[in-house]
Formats: structure tokens, sequence, C-alpha cells
């Protein structure tokens, strides 16, 4: 088990990073301070996630404090022999809190078995936004829909109330994920979810996508050929 937690607080002005721990392959770099926002990035030194490794993320924003993570890499899930890999987030954001959680892209390789589950846990009074963009799998290679077993859920409670859910299972092996209803004919596809501020949402020539409202906040969905294309459209929607 690899695991990463920190925990940001607002002091004399500005937001720090009051505490972290992190055992290999997982570390942060030294943080970023820029506009009224302290930015972490995780990195990892390792060449992907593989087979069989289990991570485990907590991250708790403080009352007032303003945190952006993201990430050093897109995440290459390699070939699985065995069970795969799996991934478990724990986030927390106090009232007056923010957070913009950003990791880079995912990449599935051939034959990869991962599942990712994030759990997010909202205060009245405070904002968050995370993407999560996927990839059909190395398409410079002409990989396309060769991962064996795709799972991410993500459930957002606000108030400890339940306010949004998205669950995607795909397995190639059982629905043709190119069509509609997944994939939509692309190469990518992206989920944003937005709590506790209204986003603009612009439009894109090389891009589709479509906003609707949850429980509580926005669910923004992306298609495109090109994962950069959907990350810096997701960027500018929280500029």
């Amino acid at each position: 088990m690899s695991i990463l937690r920190l925990t940001a607080e607002y002091r004399n002005g500005r937001t720090v990073i009051a505490d972290t721990e992190f055992t290999a392959p997982l570390k942060i770099a030294s943080p970023f301070y820029r506009d009224g926002c302290t930015e972490v990035m995780m990195m990892a030194a390792s060449a992907g996630i593989l087979d069989g490794d289990r991570y485990d993320i907590g991250i708790t924003v403080k009352k007032n404090a303003h945190l952006r993570f993201t990430a050093q890499s897109y995440s290459k899930i390699f070939k699985a022999e065995n069970t795969g890999a799996f991934q478990r987030v724990k986030i927390n954001v106090e009232s007056g809190g923010s957070l913009v959680y950003m990791p880079c892209p995912v990449i599935p390789f051939g034959g990869s078995i991962f599942d990712t589950r994030t759990e997010v846990r909202l205060d009245k009074g405070s904002e968050f936004v995370m993407t999560d963009i996927l990839s059909c799998g190395r398409t410079a290679m002409k990989e396309r829909f060769e991962f064996t077993h795709y799972r991410s859920r993500t459930a957002v409670y606000a108030a400890d109330r339940l306010c949004f859910l998205d669950n995607q299972r795909l397995v190639p092996g059982e629905k043709d994920l190119s069509g509609t209803g997944f994939f939509e004919k692309r190469s990518h596809i992206g989920m944003m979810y937005v709590y506790g501020r209204q986003p603009d949402i612009p439009e894109c020539e090389r891009i589709e996508a479509a906003s609707t409202s949850a429980a509580e906040g926005i669910c923004i969905r992306a298609a495109a050929d090109s994962a950069d294309e959907i990350w810096r459209y997701f960027r500018d929607i929280i500029r």
C-alpha cells in the first residue's frame, strides 16, 4: 500500500501545507504559492501504475484554505496478470475552504485492470472542483479499447448528504465502448464536477460537451480526440 496524505491550512494570509505523509512511489513537489491559492503537485517515482499497486490518497482542506492539487504526468495503467491496481481517494473540504482537484488524464494500457474510488465530503460554504479524464488507450500506438477492465466511482457528499454520484464500469469485452453513451466515436472522455461556484461553460468546435445539474453542483462531460484539449477546456472553465 502506497499512501499520500496532506492537510492544507490558512495561516498568516496564505494557505500552507500543515501536515503531509507519503510512502514510495508517491510524493509531492514543493508547493507553489500564487494568486491566493497554493498548488501541490503529486509525483510518482515509477513509470506507471503496476499490477498489484494499491494507492491510498487523502486530502484535507481546512477552513479558508485554498488548494489546487495536480499531478506530474499522465497516469499510465500497465498490463495486469493478476488482480490489477486499485486507488482510493478521500477528500474533505471545510467551510470557507476550496479545492481544485485536477489529476492528469488516465491511459489504460492493453490488458490493464484498474479500480479507483473517490469519496468527497464538503461542508456548506466550501468550493470544490474535480476532473476525471480517460483515454481509450495508447492512441499514438493505435491501441484502442484493449484494456481488460476500468472502474471509476466518485461520490460527493455536501453536509453529509449525497449530492453527486458518478459510476463508470468499462469492459470492452462486454460493450462497444466507442459508440453512443460511451466515447461517442472519440478517443477521450472527461468529467468535471463543480460545487460552490457557477462555471462559465464555453463552446469549442473540437470538443463535444454538455452540462447537467446534480442535486447540488454541476457536472460537465466532454468528448474529444485529445486529452490535452479536454484538460485545457476544463481548466479554462474555472479560471
